[in-house]
């Protein structure tokens, strides 16, 4: 049973949203925090005097009188961009082919990374001759099939851990270590690499304000719903925080 300021959160409501997580690797925790962070939505909710229709509505209200976060002003847009100039680059491209080993829920992750730099090892042994047949016999990617090619890809399509990595290396060279993204471990060859252009800090400039402001938005929500659960008293749980459906 979970209490959340002396009101009880029952199994059965826990149960009914455990089918909401089963992409979490403990679904039932993650539906007790979700329903944790409800409740202590309403009960904020309640002290503010605001009605919603949903969960999803009295959130937005409450967030709406407690959360308030400034405008990116251009001084602020500037020096971003000037910190950050690879986020602002437009067509540039090369060609990639990786071979993936995937990391998996209960996976010994240092046994698959030990996997991995074994094989990278033979790789550079053998040549990149051979990458094709790497790639069908051991990639966790369907890219497998067709010899790990991922085509030819711009800034923008992989995801950021992947994506800094591969532009940092040279035109058609085998990686020397292993790429670790939040899907596992790469051996990656690059192909053809073509360089585009910085977009001018005047055509970046409104789409970069309104990034900042969403991201300290976020970050604001974050320590917020922190600070419900730092100050509530909560039993019959764990309880870390804010990374709730709710706010995405």
């Amino acid at each position: 049973m979970i209490t959340v300021n002396d009101i009880t959160i029952t199994e059965a409501e826990v149960l009914a949203e455990v089918p909401n997580h089963q992409q979490e690797a403990n679904p039932r925790l993650a539906a007790g925090q979700e329903l944790v962070l409800r409740e202590l939505i309403r009960q904020r909710g309640t002290a503010l005097d605001l009605n919603a229709d949903s969960d999803e509505a009295l959130m937005a209200a409450v967030l709406n009188e407690d959360v308030h976060t400034p405008q990116a002003d251009e001084a602020s847009c500037r020096r971003y961009y000037e910190q950050h100039p690879d986020e602002f680059r437009e067509g540039d491209l090369i060609e990639v082919w990786h071979i993936l080993f995937q990391a998996t829920s209960g996976l010994d992750v240092q046994k698959l990374r030990s996997r991995a730099n074994l094989h990278l090892a033979e790789l550079h042994h053998k040549g990149l001759g051979h990458f094709a047949q790497f790639a069908r016999e051991y990639s966790n990617c369907p890219s497998g099939a067709e010899g790990g090619s991922l085509g030819e890809l711009t800034r923008g399509e992989m995801v950021p851990e992947f994506e800094k990595a591969v532009f940092a290396m040279p035109e058609y060279t085998l990686a020397p270590e292993l790429i670790e993204s939040r899907f596992g471990f790469h051996i990656v060859r690059t192909g053809r690499k073509a360089d585009g252009h910085v977009v001018p800090f005047e055509d970046a400039h409104q789409r970069l304000a309104t990034w900042l402001e969403e991201s300290s938005y976020r970050r604001a929500v974050h320590q917020y719903l922190q600070q419900l659960v730092g100050s509530a008293q909560i039993q019959g749980i764990p309880m870390q925080g804010s990374d709730s459906p709710l706010v995405q």
